[in-house]
């Protein structure tokens, strides 16, 4: 299967690498020229949780580079500002049976198929992280799974393929619900990006820290509320987070353990900056609007309320705008 992976950052990055040294016939659509002579000249680079990585590729920079070349798995490993521009941009290029792969944070599929359309429209859900040190060097930082899925629940054999080629990068299962697995890995991410974008802490930093924990637990309450009255029914996240158990009541003896595994998680992550946190650092736009905001729009659409993902959205745009600092000191307004 011809395939090429349209935004080479962290995720992208990560993915074309490991699916290249696999053996398979891998392109990247660079966002510049100048990424493009740098990855071609040097190779892209990959360590941490998989080893040490060099690989080569064939790089684009602009579609007339294609000439008539027809891929059959088209990736858009973009962030979610960048992703409906892409998918545009790329559509003339899929072949007759392809499919286009959205991986970005969020629930975006059914966006991605209003643009390629429904039968060719897959979601996927990203368990692993990563963090782009230049435009051809990535640190992976954690390990994790992959779902695979279409809008209509179909499972077609460009799809079959694709998720055996994920199997090289990490497990990967083909679900025939992907909104219930992308809204599973929302949670946490919710949690996980809010917290530490606002107070410009690593994961393990946050999570010594009784008041993010509470934290946690209140935007992850807040999520499964909203799930509850979209009807979807959130399956656990990796091994340990069964979000459906928050439901139960807020006794002290559970939240005991949901704060234990909370900090489990954040020893085993210890040093991860999430995705929200880079891009503070870098004074760049912050996807919050597609995590926590997420929560925020459909509660108000389904009639429930959501003050702790709205306050924490407001925090990170007045952030994103310098009329606030990233500080532990931020907690103290939950």
């Amino acid at each position: 299967m011809k395939t090429i992976i349209v935004g080479a950052g962290a995720i992208g990055g990560t993915v074309a690498v490991l699916l290249k040294e696999a053996g398979y016939d891998v392109r990247i659509m660079c966002h510049s020229e100048s990424t493009k002579a740098l990855i071609e000249e040097d190779g892209f680079f990959l360590n941490g949780a998989k080893g040490e990585h060099r690989v080569d590729f064939t790089c684009y920079s602009d579609v007339k580079e294609f000439g008539d070349e027809k891929f059959d798995i088209i990736v858009i490993a973009t962030k979610y500002a960048h992703m409906a521009e892409c998918a545009k941009m790329m559509l003339p290029y899929l072949a007759e049976n392809g499919l286009v792969i959205g991986m970005q944070n969020g629930i975006l599929t059914d966006e991605l198929g209003a643009i390629v359309g429904r039968d060719k429209a897959v979601g996927c859900m990203i368990g692993f992280g990563a963090t782009r040190n230049a435009p051809n060097d990535v640190t992976m930082t954690s390990l994790g799974e992959f779902y695979v899925g279409m809008l209509d629940g179909r499972v077609t054999r460009t799809l079959e393929v694709f998720a055996e080629m994920l199997k090289s990068v990490l497990p990967t299962q083909i679900t025939r619900e992907i909104k219930r697995r992308q809204y599973s890995k929302l949670i946490i991410n919710s949690c996980i990006n809010a917290v530490a974008g606002i107070t410009g802490k690593t994961l393990g930093e946050i999570l010594k820290d009784g008041r993010a924990r509470d934290l946690f637990l209140n935007i992850a309450r807040e999520g499964m509320a909203v799930a509850k009255a979209m009807k979807i029914s959130v399956p656990k996240y990796g091994a340990v987070l069964e979000y459906r158990l928050l439901a139960l009541g807020n006794n002290k003896a559970y939240n005991s353990v949901c704060k234990f595994v909370v900090m489990m998680v954040g020893k085993l992550y210890s040093d991860v900056k999430p995705s929200t946190l880079q891009s503070l650092e870098k004074e760049e736009k912050t996807e919050i609007d597609i995590l926590n905001g997420y929560f925020v729009q459909m509660g108000k659409r389904y009639g429930v309320e959501t003050p702790v993902n709205t306050k924490l959205v407001q925090m990170i745009h007045e952030i994103e705008e310098g009329k606030r600092e990233m500080t532990s000191d931020n907690l103290a307004e939950f």
